[in-house]
């Protein structure tokens, strides 16, 4: 669970700028493997430009500000945090639905929903992997590995002007979506770029970001030739071998939104990733522990 410390939340808009920073940038409350609890993800913030803070128990903090709003967000900590006597306003992100209903008798108040991650299981062998397939994600697959495509991989360039950015970047737009900002992939210390070729043209390709034992997808892009021939199946299927030879044993695919984009979420999980639900965002403050209690 990680935990925000501001002073007020002085505008509607001051919080929805936060509450929507929360859901794409604040660090996630998930073991070290998990890309926001790693060393790599401070790293890559402060390159940035972000302040990040070493605390004693050897994670970190972040401290920004949303207009005249100071934010420091710190670690999850592996227990419910004393919030009664606290100053301010703190934010914080259960982990899971325990950490919830401990929450829900704290005088906290639930802001956000929990998202859904899909994960997949790296550490098992290449066999075992496919055979979690979905029937059509394997038939593509499979048509994928029949076609001409050529994959290549390698480390990501260290280019803001890389094609895959500027495609990324209009594909975004087109379809009014948040990331985080192209520097980001850039910062990130290990990073694997695998790019399917059809004629010496990318035509698909797909960016990991590397956070040993874990790793997890950050941006892909595919073309009307690459979804013609389902070739992120096919950069997945690589991808997922790649990583598990090189003693990766959990890949993050990202967050599931079925409503806002069933392909994408149909995609994640027909390659046989799990569902992994966090608890609620909560928000305390003096003001509102009161509130907080008589709806608990």
């Amino acid at each position: 669970m990680r935990v925000f410390f501001i002073p007020a939340l002085t505008t509607n808009k001051v919080f929805l700028s936060l509450n929507w920073a929360m859901k794409h940038v604040a660090p996630e409350a998930f073991p070290d493997d998990r890309m926001h609890r790693h060393f790599y993800y401070a790293k890559a913030l402060a390159k940035l430009g972000s302040e990040t803070t070493l605390m004693p128990d050897g994670t970190f903090g972040v401290r920004r500000r949303f207009g005249p709003t100071a934010v420091l967000w710190l670690p999850a900590p592996r227990e419910v945090p004393v919030l009664r006597g606290r100053r301010g306003v703190t934010i914080l992100q259960a982990p899971d639905r325990d950490m919830d209903r401990a929450l829900r008798r704290s005088g906290a108040i639930p802001v956000l929903t929990p998202q859904s991650h899909a994960v997949l299981d790296i550490s098992l062998s290449q066999d075992k992997r496919e055979a979690g397939f979905a029937q059509k994600w394997r038939n593509r697959l499979n048509r994928a590995r029949r076609s001409d495509l050529q994959v290549t991989h390698a480390p990501f360039p260290r280019d803001l002007d890389h094609w895959l950015l500027r495609r990324e970047a209009e594909q975004r737009k087109a379809r009014g979506y948040r990331a985080l900002p192209s520097g980001f992939a850039i910062a990130w210390p290990q990073t694997r770029l695998f790019t399917a070729y059809a004629e010496g043209q990318p035509v698909a390709a797909m960016l990991f970001l590397l956070h040993a034992p874990g790793a997890s997808y950050h941006m892909g892009w595919s073309g009307t030739t690459g979804r013609a021939c389902s070739a992120h199946n096919l950069l997945l299927a690589e991808a997922a071998e790649w990583l598990h030879r090189r003693g990766h044993a959990r890949l993050d695919l990202g967050t599931l939104q079925p409503r806002r984009a069933p392909g994408l979420a149909h995609f994640k999980l027909g390659s046989g990733a799990q569902v992994e639900t966090s608890g609620h965002a909560w928000i305390h403050s003096r003001a509102t522990s009161l509130l907080g209690c008589l709806i608990a």
